[in-house]
């Protein structure tokens, strides 16, 4: 039996725990974190001799193979070109027992899934490339896991309300959590307690991420002040449909009714997580659900449109806004934020019949004039490719001010919930090459830009290039370091952004 969830290590057939040296529990850690795949010789000397390969790593690598087999010679590690595999059971790793467990969905089975741990998953290993990917998927996966025991704890009428209290105050920023407590402390008679739950993770919400509680946690506020209490509704009903590019599938979520508002996604992005609240825009796209019909699509290899990208370049990504914006029913407003902008100028250059309005929100036209560091572009999309959990904190950091541990975990989880590694480093790339201002003249279309002064994701002069670039452009300047809507500033920006859409076509 071998244990991943805490410390990595192997129980023998005689229920004893076998010793093993530091080389050799980093070789195992390598092997069962890819449980069932091959391993190649040159990864996995990587993976053990990270700073100090030795002279002849592939002798050295047989040598370790050769003496873990000795030690556990009740597991197989087969040779398979071009490496090695770890040929284990379903029930041979605590981890994968975890993963059936969970499945099975029952309170029986999620209080036995979460009983295997005692530990961080992969302990010392978690935050080495040894087993970092899979660690930070088995750690989400208890989390939820912990959110959905409570939850059916709270359905049976049996909730563990200190469990769960101290469970939402590790992970202030979880609104799956505060919702259950909620839920949790109304059903225990405490309305004014489950009420000041919610203000204060509004609060932090505002100060960490600069959004507001989503529709569905606003909801059961509002049904715990009227003492009309059930399980929390379903988030807005949306429509999903697919747009067809090629061979290219694209996902499609419609919500709300009115003159149709294209919410083009920005680097990496995924409805579910935009639903859900969690996306840094979520806030303001649910206010604009109001008075429009919102229109959100997941480009190509990322959220809801999987598949193996091999074109990351822009006139791909104008063909699928393009699709979309046929489906939706054209002509369409378009709302370009972050890194979306260049898409959006092009379409709008080069097929005006479908665009009718343009809302710019923090992004550029040249990626060379506001991206000046071609080193550390290049940088940061190696660190990306190689270690995307790394690179995808480093990079949730700027999006705000001096972000907090919790802050930066979150806008993590929200870029690594939209992409794998290789398709966001691709994106990233085309990024730092677009370019897309011969075009801006050539757009007829009337535009609003907003950006933020102190922007330290794309600079102000970003704005600057679309504002004076195009023929028709009015440029407001926000004051702060966000990169995107903070709550402080919502419904100024949501009023200037529906006051320009609903002006005369």
């Amino acid at each position: 039996m071998f244990s991943v969830l805490g410390a990595v290590t192997v129980v023998g057939p005689d229920g004893q725990v076998v010793a093993l040296s530091d080389r050799q529990r980093s070789l195992l850690a390598s092997l069962l974190a890819r449980a069932g795949a091959v391993v190649s010789i040159d990864n996995l000397v990587d993976l053990v001799w990270p700073e100090d390969p030795p002279q002849d790593p592939v002798a050295a690598l047989h040598n370790q193979v050769s003496r873990l087999r000795r030690t556990i010679p009740f597991t197989r590690i087969e040779t398979v070109a071009p490496g090695y595999r770890l040929a284990v059971g379903p029930d041979d790793v605590d981890s994968q027992r975890f993963d059936r467990l969970v499945r099975a969905d029952t309170a029986g089975s999620l209080s036995e899934a979460l009983s295997l741990w005692h530990g961080a998953a992969y302990a010392e290993f978690a935050e080495s490339p040894v087993a970092r990917f899979e660690a930070i998927r088995l750690e989400e996966a208890r989390r939820q896991a912990t959110e959905r025991w409570h939850e059916l704890r709270l359905d049976e009428g049996s909730p563990d309300l200190p469990a769960l209290e101290a469970f939402a105050t590790e992970h202030p920023l979880r609104e799956r959590a505060h919702l259950v407590r909620m839920r949790a402390l109304y059903a225990c008679g405490r309305q004014a307690d489950a009420l000041a739950a919610y203000q204060r993770y509004a609060d932090r919400l505002a100060d960490e991420l600069g959004l507001e509680p989503s529709a569905a946690m606003q909801e059961l506020q509002l049904r715990i002040l009227r003492h009309n209490v059930a399980p929390p509704t379903p988030l807005r009903a949306m429509q999903v449909n697919h747009a067809s590019v090629g061979d290219r599938h694209i996902a499609i979520a419609t919500v709300g009714s009115g003159q149709p508002l294209i919410a083009l996604p920005g680097w990496v992005s995924n409805i579910d997580v935009i639903i859900a609240g969690r996306d840094p825009r979520s806030s303001m796209f649910q206010r604009l659900v109001r008075t429009h019909a919102l229109v959100m699509y997941d480009r190509y290899g990322t959220g809801r449109s999987p598949g193996p990208v091999d074109d990351f370049g822009l006139d791909a990504s104008v063909a699928e806004l393009a699709a979309v914006a046929t489906r939706a029913g054209a002509p369409v407003d378009l709302l370009a934020m972050s890194q979306a902008g260049p898409v959006a100028v092009a379409l709008a250059a080069t097929r005006p019949e479908l665009v009718r309005r343009l809302v710019f929100f923090g992004t550029y036209a040249s990626a060379a004039e506001v991206f000046i560091r071609p080193d550390l572009n290049a940088t940061l999309i190696a660190l990306v490719r190689s270690h995307w959990g790394l690179g995808s904190k480093l990079l949730a950091g700027l999006y705000r001010p001096d972000p907090t541990d919790a802050a930066a975990d979150h806008m993590t989880a929200v870029l690594r919930d939209s992409a794998d590694r290789d398709v966001a480093a691709g994106y990233l790339e085309a990024i730092y090459a677009a370019d897309v201002t011969a075009l801006l003249p050539a757009v007829s279309a009337p535009a609003l830009v907003l950006h933020y002064r102190g922007d330290r994701v794309i600079p102000h002069r970003g704005g600057l290039q679309l504002a004076e670039g195009l023929p028709d452009a009015r440029l407001v300047t926000l004051e702060g370091r966000y990169h995107l809507p903070d709550i402080r500033d919502l419904d100024h920006i949501v009023d200037t952004i529906t006051a320009f859409l609903s002006g005369p076509s």
